[in-house]
């Protein structure tokens, strides 16, 4: 072919697809749902809690935060405390959530009412945290007696001290934590219900995650450079002027994002249209408790939390390199090339699902994750190593996408065994049993670290600046991910509900709103035509979990015929 053909070739590809493009930019493709126009504003709308989670992101309570050990003064001992409490205070919340969720009946659906006040509440709590005045921290308040526990490398009794700064700060975080739960929860509603189609919404997730992750992403590559040059003087990633400057943009940014979810996306769900969302808590959790996959997807969660402790380059970047160059350049790639890992998770994400099933793919992922952690393990003493393993962990973690896709199809079977949709009460029940597991498993950070002789009481940023602490520390922390890791990786080899399964749950779903609909005399256009595919589906397969649906109502007909009447 000659060069000119080629040119035109590719010319008349280009317009093609910018034709294409056009033509579905209001109206979906043919057998999908969703306009580019509706996507699109998901896409970028799922960017608010993304942008809003910078904030939790350095304000966790945890000893691997900058702000937490070197401005609030966080300890080993005072973060299991407040974890436990925090745990206690998460369990309360979920059946709270879970009410307003699964009970919500609003006109413009079931999640976007609760989308713009938790974005705000999100933005208002944590942006307070970084402006509590340090004077606070040397204000005591009370203190809590520690009794020598020497397997956790306490020999002798202590007192773990709490100052006005961190309570505070703990107050808002559990204020914030509220919001931001909630926003995501409707967020995650919301995307398993934009598309009844399961290759449509594994489509729509993997992009999204893309799309979404970029303001954060950004905010990300920024904070390194800002360490590194502006507040380097001031004490790099332990400056709190930096975080006083980064929350409030990010919040009032994340707010304004939030209303192109409001505005833009529609929800879906296969209900009648008298269909009322009522569901009492305890009902919800009986009728979750009796389904596997509900099982399944819960052990990954709880679990997940162990393994993601394989991530410390958080620790790598601030105690395993000296110069500050060498830190910002560490912390750039970080929020980089190790971002990119979890991208081109996200891009092969659709393909791979399209080849091998969610299930598959999911096992590979999980397996992969473990051959890598294994990896950090051996390369412990060095960090260099352990950030070119990270690469891969991210990559293989990216798929934890495939989870939600996995929850929108369970959301579909567990409709159809009980009638009930309960996208809220699935995160909060589940939240309550990753609480309690987690309470339990906090109780293994200090464990494992006790081995590499850090006490429970130590200081963890004094421990890390000893070069045989640090290997230790590092040894025993990956680990404990790595059992994390394998736990992880079991439950999947149990999960049967494949894409074709899946598919047919929706027509039964389908066929039965048709048919209530018209009971009711409020058949749609929609219902006619789905139904009508769905007759043609079951002459042509006789696949028997849509033809004993068929089998049970005798106006099927009646319903095919009311397309002529309109």
């Amino acid at each position: 072919m000659s060069e000119t053909k080629e040119k035109e070739t590719l010319k008349t590809k280009i317009v093609n697809g910018v034709g294409k493009f056009k033509s579905h930019w209001n109206k979906p493709p043919e057998g999908y749902q969703v306009s580019y126009k509706e996507f699109a504003a998901f896409a970028a709308g799922c960017g608010s809690p993304n942008l809003l989670g910078v904030l939790t992101q350095y304000t966790t309570i945890a000893t691997s935060v900058h702000l937490m050990i070197s401005y609030f003064k966080m300890s080993t001992g005072m973060a299991w405390v407040l974890t436990i409490l925090a745990s206690a205070i998460a369990i309360i919340r979920s059946p709270i959530l879970s009410m307003m969720i699964d009970n919500s009946n609003g006109k413009s659906g079931k999640f976007k009412p609760f989308l713009v006040w938790s974005a705000i509440g999100t933005a208002v709590s944590f942006s307070f945290v970084p402006y509590i005045p340090a004077s606070w921290m040397n204000i005591h308040i009370f203190s809590i007696p520690l009794p020598a526990i020497p397997i956790m490398g306490v020999l002798e009794s202590s007192t773990i001290d709490f100052n006005l700064g961190i309570l505070l700060a703990f107050i808002l975080i559990q204020i914030g934590l509220f919001f931001i739960t909630l926003l995501n929860q409707c967020i995650a509603g919301i995307e398993q219900t934009i598309s009844t189609v399961a290759q449509e919404r594994a489509n729509i997730g993997s992009i999204k995650g893309l799309v979404s992750g970029l303001p954060s992403s950004i905010v990300n590559i920024i904070l390194p450079i800002l360490a590194g040059t502006l507040f380097a003087n001031q004490g790099g990633w332990n400056a709190v002027g930096m975080y006083r400057i980064i929350f409030p943009v990010c919040g009032v940014i994340g707010v304004l994002m939030v209303f192109l979810l409001v505005k833009g996306v529609e929800e879906r769900t296969v209900v009648n249209q008298e269909y009322v969302a009522k569901v009492k808590f305890w009902e919800g959790m009986r009728l979750l408790s009796k389904n596997k996959y509900f099982w399944i997807i819960t052990i990954f969660n709880a679990f997940n939390a162990i393994r993601n402790l394989a991530n410390i380059t958080t620790w790598i970047t601030q105690y395993s390199f000296v110069s500050d160059t060498a830190k910002t350049v560490v912390g750039l790639y970080c929020s980089t090339i190790l971002m990119n890992a979890i991208a081109v998770a996200l891009l092969v994400g659709p393909l791979l699902i399209k080849k091998m099933g969610k299930r598959n793919l999911m096992i590979l992922s999980c397996g992969g994750y473990v051959v890598m952690i294994a990896l950090q393990v051996l390369f412990h003493k060095k960090p260099v190593l352990i950030l070119v393993v990270s690469f891969f962990e991210q990559f293989f973690g990216g798929f934890y996408f495939l989870t939600s896709l996995m929850t929108s199809d369970i959301m579909d079977d567990i409709q159809m065994k009980t009638g009930k949709r309960l996208e809220g009460f699935w995160q909060n029940y589940m939240a309550i049993v990753t609480t309690v597991i987690g309470v339990f498993a906090g109780m293994l950070t200090p464990l494992f670290l006790s081995f590499g002789g850090v006490g429970f009481s130590d200081d963890i940023s004094i421990a890390l600046q000893n070069a045989e602490l640090r290997n230790n520390i590092f040894f025993y922390q990956s680990l404990l991910s790595l059992i994390g890791a394998i736990i992880v990786a079991v439950p999947f080899f149990f999960y049967d509900l494949t894409e074709k399964k899946h598919a047919n749950i929706v027509r039964v779903l389908r066929i039965r709103a048709a048919v209530e609909n018209f009971n009711d005399n409020m058949l749609q256009k929609e219902d006619i035509t789905y139904l009508r595919e769905i007759v043609d589906y079951a002459n042509e397969t006789n696949e028997p979990m849509v033809t004993d649906e068929l089998s049970k109502y005798d106006c099927i007909n009646k319903i095919l015929e009311a397309e002529i009447i309109e």
